[in-house]
């Protein structure tokens, strides 16, 4: 069962990272685009009310519904949110959006991660080796190409990860990152 939308709805995203991208020698310190999804989204499964909590305790900036929409990889949410991450001259865009939806019947949440300005390959190369990811299909436009994957994390709960990814990769690519699973009710 696929969870994701098909449509390619992620080119508005990418028109406005790339008028906002900027890129500088101050993110090779920082962690790699990869481990901020690992750790906002992989690690603990997509979590709709923390990230909310998180990201209005923090006061991170909301990405504009459009956006939001544009990379959400659920095509009838009950709930969404999104917000720009990074957006500082000298660092590459970044966004994060969570939803909540019913998939067959069963709840299920979703985190994404939107980046602009990095290496599309090595984010793939870093998925596959850090999460024993398997892949389970592939979509091929003229332009991106939409890769998925399963990952299963600890406690046995698997999780459908999807890589939009540009076909011809430079090293300054444009990558959304998304997570499905089911709801995990925290006590």
């Amino acid at each position: 069962m696929r969870f994701q939308n098909t449509k390619p709805r992620c080119l508005p995203f990418l028109t406005i990272a790339l008028l906002s991208f900027s890129a500088g020698a101050a993110w090779a310190d920082e962690a790699s685009p990869y481990d901020e999804f690992a750790a906002r989204c992989l690690d603990q499964g997509p979590h709709y009310d923390r990230t909310v909590t998180l990201a209005r305790d923090r006061e991170w900036g909301a990405l504009s519904e459009d956006m939001t929409l544009g990379i959400l990889p659920l095509n009838e949410p009950t709930a969404f949110q999104g917000w720009v991450m990074r957006v500082d001259g000298d660092k590459p865009f970044e966004a994060l959006v969570v939803a909540k939806a019913i998939v067959g019947e069963k709840p299920v949440e979703s985190c994404t991660m939107a980046f602009a300005g990095i290496d599309a390959a090595q984010f793939e190369r870093a998925l596959i080796s850090t999460r024993k990811a398997t892949a389970s299909g592939q979509q091929n436009g003229e332009l991106r190409v939409r890769k998925f994957f399963t990952v299963e994390r600890d406690g046995g709960f698997k999780e459908a990860v999807t890589l939009d990814l540009p076909r011809y990769p430079n090293g300054a690519d444009e990558v959304v990152a998304s997570v499905v699973a089911e709801e995990q009710i925290e006590n």
